[in-house]
């Protein structure tokens, strides 16, 4: 891709700054246990994969997509999809979830004795998109805006307990569908504030991962915002069109981003994880030359992974050992 090292998209990962290659590819998830590294995503074939200590397994399937990722005693376990629905694989052997329909499995865990949970979404007969979770394979409906939509992107655990991570999308007579960061925990839903309205140029949110602490739920994603236009009907110059946020049982927090780049990109968060207290958030920030560049955020200090006027490049996943 145009941009990117010798114009290759790369699977990479950062392990206290330091950058690690997998080879050509892209990782959507990561998880470190006992020192090993378990990596998962595509391979310079867009083929879905997941890499140990940077070893690959090509997973089994047509069209594969692989989203994430969990470690369960010595077992492997990644969610995605393939091209007659969703699936999760067990080291590489494909299950299949919800075939036949547009359906897609986003996050996936294990409990302590051993049940696979996975979330994600499927299209009904009516072409709604509706939130579900997966006990095995079987298929549980979660809760959605009566007149929207919703999709589950992200699972965690929360002392056992399945904490799923999305976005809601509810009926909206000026935007159509308005979205919204939301997660669901004990079957009951929660959609978290925008931090404004449509009328002040807010077009919505989305939740992209999620974390349990304690008592404490945090979500991490976007705003997007609908922007003003100039008498020509062109975006009004350094006006924001997606910025980095997250929430904390709720209620919204901001995050810096870089300089508004092509009138849009500032920044996003694609995950999120508590330690010591800290609040740490993963995603990209735009700079000067890029539209993304790998961003970290620390206590809502940016600093960029890369050299932000040099490669392109994304931070899908978090994860502190």
């Amino acid at each position: 891709i145009e941009g990117y090292p010798n114009g290759i998209q790369y699977a990479t990962y950062w392990l206290n700054g330091d950058r690690f290659i997998l080879g050509e590819g892209e990782i959507t998830d990561i998880h470190v246990k006992d020192g090993t590294v378990y990596a998962t995503g595509t391979d310079e074939s867009w083929q879905a994969v997941y890499w140990v200590d940077g070893v690959k397994t090509v997973l089994q399937g047509n069209e594969t997509s692989a989203h994430s990722i969990f470690v369960h005693n010595d077992d492997v376990y990644v969610a995605g999809s393939f091209a007659n629905g969703s699936c999760y694989w067990k080291n590489g052997s494909k299950i299949n979830l919800t075939t036949n329909a547009d359906s897609e499995a986003f996050g996936i865990v294990v409990t302590d004795d051993g049940k696979v949970v996975t979330g994600g979404y499927y299209m009904n007969n009516h072409h709604s998109l509706i939130p579900a979770r997966w006990n095995g394979t079987s298929r549980k409906n979660m809760s959605k805006p009566h007149d929207g939509d919703a999709e589950i992107y992200d699972v965690k655990l929360k002392n056992n307990t399945a904490v799923f991570f999305g976005m809601t999308m509810r009926s909206n007579n000026m935007v159509g569908l308005l979205p919204k960061a939301s997660y669901w925990i004990n079957g009951k839903r929660t959609d978290c504030n925008n931090g404004g309205t449509w009328r002040q140029n807010i077009y919505g949110g989305e939740g992209i991962s999620g974390y349990a602490d304690g008592n404490d739920i945090y979500v991490t994603g976007n705003i997007q915002h609908i922007g003003t236009v100039d008498p020509d009907g062109n975006p009004k110059e350094g006006e924001p069109g997606i910025t980095p946020h997250y929430w904390k049982n709720g209620e919204i927090f901001d995050l810096p981003g870089g300089p508004v780049f092509d009138n849009y990109w500032v920044g996003e968060g694609r995950d999120i994880a508590i330690h010591e207290e800290q609040i740490i958030v993963g995603g990209w920030a735009s700079s000067s030359q890029h539209s993304q560049v790998a961003a970290l955020w620390v206590d809502g200090q940016l600093t960029y992974l890369e050299n932000k006027e040099k490669y392109p490049s994304v931070i899908h996943s978090v994860f502190i050992k």
